[in-house]
C-alpha cells in the first residue's frame, strides 16, 4: 500500500469514528437507576402478621404486604424486635416501615402514616383466672386503672390508641413495661409477674394458644367504657418518600374496596 493509499485510509476512520461518536448515543435507552427496596418490618404476631414464604398474611400483615405488591414498590420483610423497628423508623437512616399502628401525633414529627390496614375492636383486659372475680367488680377500665394493688404489663413504647394512651397518661396507673412480646406477656401474667395486660379480642385466643396455655387459664373482661377500636396503619421512615406513600395509599384504598365488596 502506497502512502498516498495509507493516508486516504486514516482520513476515513477518523471520519467514521466522529460519525459513530455522533451516531451512538442515539441508540441507547437511559436507564432508569433500581428502586431501593423498603424494609418491612414484622414480629409474629397472629392473627395480625404471620410469615409466609417470603411475604406475609394476617389482619394486618396481609393487606401491607399486598400493598407494596398491588403499588410496585419493591419490598423486603424482615423480622425485628419491636423497638429496633421505631428506633429505624425515628432514625431515618434507611426505607424503614412498621406494620399496623395507632396514629400518635408525636410520631408524625419523625414519620409517614399510610391510610389504615385495619380497624381494632375495642381491647380487652386480660388477667389470671383466679382474679376474674376480682376483676370484673371493677365498673370501669378507669377503675381498673386507678386500683394501685393491680399492676398493667405495657409494651415499652407501644401506643394502645390515642383514647387509652391519654387515659393511662392521666390516671397513672400501677404499671410494669417491657420489651417482650405479647406470647411473651401472657407468659408473665400467668407467672404472676403481673396482674392484667390489655389486649385487641381479635388476638386473644390465637395468642393463648400460640402461647402454650388454655382458654380456662385466663380472665378475658370487656369494660362498657373501653375506647373504641382504633385503626392501624403503616408507618414508614421518612426516607420513604411521599410520592410512594401515595402509591400505597392508592394501592390500600383499592385492596380495602375489594374486600367491602366480598
Amino acid at each position: 500500500m502506497t502512502l498516498r493509499e495509507r493516508r486516504k485510509r486514516a482520513r476515513w476512520w477518523r471520519e467514521a469514528g466522529r460519525v459513530a461518536a455522533l451516531v451512538w448515543p442515539l441508540g441507547v435507552t437511559a436507564q432508569a437507576p433500581a428502586e431501593q427496596a423498603v424494609t418491612l418490618h414484622y414480629v409474629p404476631r397472629p392473627p395480625y402478621m404471620v410469615a409466609q414464604g417470603e411475604g406475609l398474611t394476617g389482619l394486618t400483615g396481609g393487606p401491607s404486604y399486598q400493598a407494596f405488591k398491588k403499588a410496585n414498590v419493591p419490598v423486603r420483610v424482615e423480622e425485628t424486635p419491636f423497638a429496633r423497628q421505631l428506633r429505624a423508623v425515628r432514625e431515618n437512616s434507611g426505607r424503614d416501615c412498621m406494620i399496623g399502628m395507632f396514629w400518635k401525633a408525636e410520631r408524625e414529627a419523625f414519620a409517614r402514616y399510610s391510610k389504615p390496614v385495619y380497624q381494632d375492636q375495642p381491647q380487652l383486659v386480660l388477667a389470671s383466672a383466679h382474679l376474674a372475680d376480682r376483676l370484673k367488680g371493677l365498673a370501669s377500665i378507669q377503675d381498673l386503672f386507678k386500683e394501685r394493688s393491680l399492676r398493667l404489663l405495657v409494651k415499652l413504647a407501644y401506643s394502645y390508641g390515642a383514647p387509652l394512651d391519654a387515659m393511662m397518661e392521666q390516671l397513672q396507673p400501677n404499671h410494669r413495661a417491657t420489651p417482650d412480646e405479647n406470647l411473651q406477656m401472657l407468659r408473665q401474667i400467668k407467672l404472676g409477674m403481673a396482674d392484667y395486660m390489655l389486649i385487641a379480642p381479635e388476638e386473644a385466643a390465637v395468642a393463648i394458644e400460640a402461647a402454650g396455655f388454655q382458654a380456662a387459664d385466663f380472665a378475658q373482661i370487656r369494660y362498657r367504657d373501653m375506647p373504641a377500636g382504633e385503626p392501624r396503619h403503616l408507618l414508614c421512615s421518612q426516607n420513604v418518600s411521599e410520592a410512594v406513600m401515595r402509591r400505597l395509599d392508592a394501592a390500600i384504598t383499592k385492596i380495602a374496596a375489594k374486600h367491602s365488596t366480598r
